[in-house]
């Protein structure tokens, strides 16, 4: 098998499958993704038919682009605020996808959701009954003030309300995300947060640190007032209690940002963290197939011509055709997120390569600074390397 085939076999059999919904309330401060806001009900059932369109030529048009497709292992509805949608239109959709490509018996079926659009029992049990089996709520931080700040439309309590009406309806999978390094917080407010989170009947944690991208409101409060965000040292500290707490709680800390009790690590997000393939539709949505990557135009009415015409598989989406030697390494930095580390047997099997041979000089070098831990089959990041995880990272670009 030569080094294109052996790249394009690696992810040329798919299960996995995410849809972008691109529309919000309206934008949050620190958001620079591209969204929709206010959307009507015309817009939404515009998007929903190409979602539809673009699924049937996922379909019909896979085997021509070297890529089949399995029942469904994981479904992903990220946005956005996929939970703005309505609800009929998600369970549409996810009929279609067993009626088109399979779903498997015990799939895990995401849908990304912020407490104001579960405000009842009943709205929880409508997204249950449309087909999903997990949710994952954007909490944020548990501070009014904090989250007033951010432009999120909920409050602590909202957010109270909508994850136990979640569990009340059936829900037995709710993740939860919280982000660090807001402007104004302070380690009280992490330990504030962590209180309310043990009250919830969470499964899964995501913490992320916060990033500041140019053109966002944060971006400019940045520029003007840079005293009111904490320095690298004191977000690590928050990080670092959020995992030190969760740790103690039974939490498994699986990846360098996510925390899951035992068996309830996201399976889709594992897909891309093994650089395993999946298949993508909506506008902006990324997808990994036969070795190539490609992007969805981040724009609706652009999208849907491109749907309509050219279709998933298009050439004027393609964004990287994934080499072996490229595909090699990012086995490496994406596997690196993951706490277990990368194992020299899977690596070999995967690859036909010996990483510590590859990649000799690197592993030895950040394991010199103590970044990483290599026992001569698996390397993993240390507690200080996964502090300095993209320095680590750019040793595999």
């Amino acid at each position: 098998m030569s080094e294109a085939e052996r790249a394009n076999s690696l992810t040329k059999v798919v299960s996995s499958l995410y849809i972008h919904v691109p529309f919000c309330q309206r934008k949050c401060h620190y958001c620079d993704f591209y969204s929709i806001s206010s959307a009507d009900y015309e817009i939404y059932r515009s998007w929903h038919e190409t979602i539809v369109l673009e699924l049937q030529r996922l379909a019909s048009e896979a085997e021509a682009a070297g890529v089949e497709i399995q029942p469904l292992k994981t479904i992903y509805y990220g946005g956005g605020t996929p939970s703005l949608v309505p609800v009929k239109f998600l369970a549409e959709e996810l009929d279609f996808c067993r009626n088109l490509f399979g779903i498997a018996p015990d799939a895990e079926i995401t849908l990304e959701a912020n407490p104001e659009q579960i405000s009842s029992e009943k709205a929880a049990v409508a997204f249950l009954e449309a087909g999903f089996n997990r949710l994952s709520v954007g909490l944020q931080s548990a501070t009014d003030s904090l989250l007033e700040l951010m432009g999120r439309h909920h409050s602590r309590e909202d957010a109270f309300q909508a994850i136990n009406f979640a569990h009340k309806a059936g829900f037995n999978n709710i993740s939860a995300d919280l982000m660090t390094g807001l402007p104004d917080a302070t380690l009280s407010d992490i330990d504030d947060a962590l209180d309310f989170i043990s009250t919830l009947p969470l499964t899964h944690v995501s913490c992320y640190a916060l990033d500041v991208p140019d053109g966002t409101v944060f971006a400019k409060m940045l520029a003007r007032d840079a005293a009111r965000f904490p320095d690298d040292a004191g977000e690590r500290q928050m990080f670092h209690r959020i995992r030190d707490v969760l740790i103690a709680r039974g939490f498994q800390h699986y990846e360098i940002s996510n925390f899951a009790l035992d068996s309830f690590q996201s399976q889709h997000n594992l897909v891309y963290w093994r650089a395993e393939p999946y298949l993508a539709a909506g506008p902006a949505a990324s997808s990994y197939l036969a070795g190539i990557r490609r992007n969805n135009p981040a724009s609706l009415a652009i999208w849907k011509e491109s749907v309509a015409t050219e279709g998933p598989y298009s050439e004027a989406n393609i964004c990287e055709i994934v080499s072996e030697e490229e595909a090699a390494k990012e086995t490496m930095l994406l596997g690196l997120r993951l706490l277990e580390g990368v194992k020299a047997k899977e690596f070999q099997e995967r690859h036909g390569k010996d990483y510590r041979l590859l990649f000799a000089s690197e592993i030895a070098e950040l394991s010199r600074k103590g970044l990483l831990s290599f026992d001569g089959e698996t390397v993993r990041l240390t507690r200080e390397g996964e502090d300095f995880c993209n320095a680590v990272f750019r040793e595999f670009v």
